[in-house]
């Protein structure tokens, strides 16, 4: 992929209100200030700040901290039941529409319309830099977590090796990136060519219930995000008591790593998020090349090559399954392919919303290239690496299958330190989000927000995972009817605009 040229621009929304993308300039700080204002992080004038909404998203994070405190087994018993009932039965609702949206941006890729330029100029971020953040932010620490897991989940409960990885392909590949990618292009539409400051606000009319809309995309994002420190934990501090031979609290790494995150928000996003996810997408592909080549390099190689036409041949009729007639079936979506895909709606706001702030400049045609074809084939030669890697020597944790191919430390170090910087990005790209979503200026307010769901979840006890994936989960329910909402309202502004554009303003009574 290279840099657009600015020819084929859309045309100005001239009913856009007048916080809109200032100068012309392809000058990178100019460009880094345009981007700002129009987010609403900038010197602009923003209107109201939203700080009834900060409040209200506090009081929900703390009821549900205070629910799990005080009663953690009648906590944990009504999520459960809410997933089970819910997204258990009507999972059908999350998969289908991602389905739907994956085959309708591609088609349009190969239309006029995939000219369409969000904002004006060339790209602010280089297309690496851009594609590392984007990874970093979407999924590159979950994919270290559950590059081995999930492939030995799968054939420990009797799933061929082939069927392991098709399943794990059609959880982490189309159907996540298809979700990132369209609210990316909503929002990078809304804001940098209809020159929005709240789009997820404004888009259902800065009412009470856009409002109610709002929290819940910052409370599904702080809750993702405490589980992405739950994801980062364990690792770091298996790999610390390997490096240094201490084992720290979880407490003490969670406080660690929220104070990294906020230096790393401090530095801004042009310095701190685009240099660690280069560095991030660097180490990734050197760990991904260290298993390839020390473990059995020629069948990892013909498998993916075999099972990458044979996932997009099955994909309609995985994506769509329901089950039905079959009750073990439905039990099993319910548990893995529902639940990822409830979970992925829970983070189908936060990262879509930081591709539409980093993607000022690109095409439609190049965001379906960039965010959700090139990631998923990533993603799936990722889980043929480390699934057939891992497999093959009868390993179960990712930390085991490194130390097992490398004695000398050296790809230990390389994991620990990616599983750091990967969750620092994440955990700063959240706190960007939420800036944009609430308020300026407040970025590190959400990253200790975050820290804290997590520590108190850690205190309770049990299983902290599956209290935080659950969490998530069923905040999800309510978030994937607001994005339907928000798409909904999205296409009806965008007929109404083109209808307006469409009809001649009437001449001036002397020229009658």
């Amino acid at each position: 992929m290279t840099h657009h040229s600015p020819s084929a621009q859309p045309a100005s929304d001239q009913s856009a209100p007048e916080q809109s993308v200032s100068g012309q300039s392809n000058h990178e700080q100019q460009n880094a200030h345009s981007a700002d204002d129009i987010c609403g992080l900038g010197n602009s004038t923003c209107g109201k700040e939203q700080y009834l909404t900060s409040i209200a998203t506090v009081c929900v994070i703390a009821l549900l901290i205070g629910a799990a405190a005080l009663f953690p087994e009648g906590f944990l018993a009504s999520l459960d039941l809410i997933k089970g009932s819910v997204i258990g039965n009507f999972g059908f609702l999350f998969t289908w529409p991602a389905f739907a949206v994956s085959l309708i941006l591609v088609a349009v890729c190969f239309t006029p319309l995939g000219k369409l330029r969000f904002g004006e100029g060339d790209p602010e971020f280089h297309t690496l830099s851009w594609m590392g953040m984007l990874f970093a932010t979407g999924m590159g620490i979950g994919l270290l977590t559950w590059g081995v897991l999930e492939p030995k989940y799968h054939t420990d409960a009797g799933l061929s090796t082939d069927m392991a990885l098709l399943n794990a392909f059609n959880h982490w590949g189309l159907l996540a990136w298809a979700g990132y990618l369209a609210i990316g292009a909503l929002f990078a539409h809304a804001m940098y060519n209809m020159k929005m400051v709240k789009p997820a606000e404004e888009l259902l009319g800065n009412g009470l219930w856009s409002k109610l809309n709002l929290i819940s995309l910052v409370v599904s994002t702080v809750i993702g995000l405490s589980l992405s420190f739950t994801y980062a934990t364990t690792p770091i501090q298996q790999g610390l008591v390997k490096l240094v031979g201490i084992e720290f609290s979880p407490t003490l790494i969670i406080c660690v790593l929220a104070v990294c995150a906020i230096i790393s928000s401090a530095s801004g996003l042009k310095r701190g998020i685009k240099w660690l996810s280069n560095y991030n997408t660097l180490f990734a592909i050197i760990l991904m090349l260290g298993v390839l080549v020390l473990t059995v390099p020629g069948d990892i190689l013909a498998t993916f090559v075999r099972l990458v036409p044979e996932y997009l041949l099955k994909y309609p009729a995985m994506a769509t399954d329901i089950g039905l007639g079959d009750p073990e079936r439905k039990t099993w979506l319910a548990d893995w392919l529902y639940a990822f895909e409830a979970a992925w709606y829970g983070w189908f706001i936060f990262t879509g919303v930081f591709i539409a702030r980093i993607s000022k400049g690109r095409t439609l045609r190049g965001m379906v290239l960039g965010v959700m074809l090139v990631p998923t084939l990533f993603s799936c030669l990722w889980f043929v690496v480390f699934g057939l890697g891992s497999l093959s020597l009868g390993v179960d944790d990712v930390f085991v299958l490194i130390d097992t191919i490398d004695s000398s430390g050296l790809l230990s170090l390389i994991l620990t330190l990616n599983i750091l910087l990967f969750f620092i990005t994440s955990a700063d790209s959240a706190g960007l989000v939420c800036e944009m979503l609430t308020v300026k200026r407040s970025r590190a307010f959400w990253i200790v927000s975050m820290a804290t769901l997590a520590v108190v979840v850690s205190w309770l006890g049990g299983d902290v995972y599956k209290t935080l994936l659950s969490l998530i989960s069923v905040a999800a329910i309510p978030v994937a009817f607001g994005i339907f909402a928000l798409v909904i309202a999205f296409v009806i502004r965008v007929r109404r605009d083109r209808a307006t554009r469409a009809v001649p303003a009437p001449a001036p009574l002397t020229q009658r």
